[in-house]
C-alpha cells in the first residue's frame, strides 16, 4: 500500500539504472565521475519524487544521503542487483545476475525502505546450469525478503526468446510465480506486438498466479510508452515502474544542476504526466485475482 496510490494503482520512478547512465553520460561529455550519477540521481529526486507513488534507486550511488529528498508518503525501492550481467566461459551467450551486496534486504529494512527489487536476465535456451543460477538468485533473495518482512518485486528482461517475446514473458512469469520463490510484484516488460490481440488479462494473470504486475519503460520516449502502457493496463496492469522514459534527456546537462532541474520541473514533469494520464484504467493491486478485494486483505501493522 506505501507504494501505490490510494486506489491501489502504482506510478513508480525508477532511477536505479548506472551502467546505462554511465554510457549517456560518457556521449554528453567523453568521461564518467561517480560523482556525475549522484548529482543526476539527486536531482531526478529532488524534481520528481514527490509527484509518483514510489522510487526505486539503487545503493551505489547517491545511497543513502539522497534518500532526504523523497517526501514521506512516496515508497522507497532498493535495487539488489549488480548493474548489468556477466557470463559464463562455457556459456557465452547465457547472462548471469548477481547482487550488489550481501544482506540487501537487511540493509533495505534498516534502511526503513519499503520494497526489495531484483532484476534477472531469462532465457528458456539458455543452459541449464545458468536457469539454476538465475533461479536459486530468485528463490534465495525471497526467502531474505520473506525473513525481512518487506516486499520483494522481481524484474525479468527476456533475452534469445523462441516465438513471440510475449509468450517468452508470460513462460518466465509462469516459472517465478511459484510459490518458493516468495515474489509479491511482477515488473514486466511491456506486451507491444500485433500477435498479441487475442491476449487477455486472464491469460496473463495465469501466469503470475493471479499475482499484480507493472510495465517497465524499456528506455523509449514518453510518447510511445504512454501508448503502450494503455494497452497493457487494459490487459491487467496495476501500473508502471518507469525510468529513462520520464528522465533520459536530463543527462545533457549533467554538469549544470540549475539546467537539470529546470528540465525536470518541465519536460520531465510533462512526460510523467503523460505516463500517469495512461495508467488510469491500471488494476488496483487488491483487485487482481490473488486477492480478490480489498476487503479480503488483513493489514497487520508493525510494532
Amino acid at each position: 500500500m506505501k507504494i501505490s496510490n490510494e486506489i491501489g494503482q502504482f506510478q513508480m520512478l525508477a532511477l536505479d539504472q548506472r551502467n546505462s547512465v554511465e554510457k549517456m553520460v560518457k556521449d554528453v561529455k567523453g568521461s564518467v565521475d561517480p560523482e556525475d550519477l549522484v548529482r543526476i540521481k539527486r536531482s531526478i529526486l529532488k524534481n520528481l519524487s514527490d509527484k509518483v507513488t514510489a522510487v526505486l534507486i539503487d545503493g551505489e550511488y547517491g545511497f543513502p544521503q539522497n534518500l532526504k529528498y523523497v517526501p514521506k508518503n512516496s515508497g522507497i525501492i532498493l535495487s539488489a542487483e549488480k548493474s548489468g550481467y556477466f557470463t559464463d566461459p562455457s556459456y557465452l551467450n547465457d547472462r548471469l545476475s548477481s547482487l550488489y551486496c550481501d544482506g540487501v534486504a537487511e540493509l533495505a529494512k534498516d534502511a526503513g525502505l519499503d520494497a526489495v527489487k531484483l532484476l534477472v536476465y531469462w532465457s528458456e535456451n539458455s543452459s541449464e546450469s545458468t536457469k539454476l543460477h538465475q533461479m536459486k538468485l530468485v528463490e534465495e533473495l525471497g526467502k531474505e525478503c520473506e525473513k525481512e518482512d518487506i516486499l520483494y518485486i522481481l524484474e525479468i528482461l527476456t533475452y534469445n526468446v523462441s516465438g513471440t517475446r510475449t509468450d517468452a514473458i508470460l513462460k518466465a512469469l509462469e516459472i517465478f510465480s511459484e510459490d518458493r520463490y516468495g515474489v509479491d510484484l511482477f515488473k514486466v516488460e511491456p506486451i507491444v506486438t500485433d500477435a498479441n490481440f487475442n491476449l487477455r488479462p486472464a491469460d496473463i494473470y495465469k501466469s503470475t498466479k493471479g499475482k499484480p504486475w507493472v510495465v517497465l519503460s524499456e528506455g523509449m520516449d514518453a510518447e510511445k510508452f504512454s501508448e503502450i502502457l494503455d494497452l497493457n493496463c487494459r490487459l491487467g496492469a496495476s501500473g508502471f515502474l518507469a525510468g529513462r522514459a520520464i528522465w533520459k534527456r536530463v543527462v545533457s546537462g549533467v554538469d549544470d544542476t540549475e539546467k537539470m532541474d529546470l528540465h525536470l520541473k518541465h519536460t520531465g514533469t510533462y512526460n510523467l504526466n503523460l505516463i500517469k494520464h495512461s495508467s488510469e484504467n491500471a488494476v488496483p493491486f487488491f483487485n487482481v485475482p490473488y486477492f480478490g478485494g480489498i476487503e479480503n486483505i488483513e493489514i497487520i501493522w508493525g510494532e
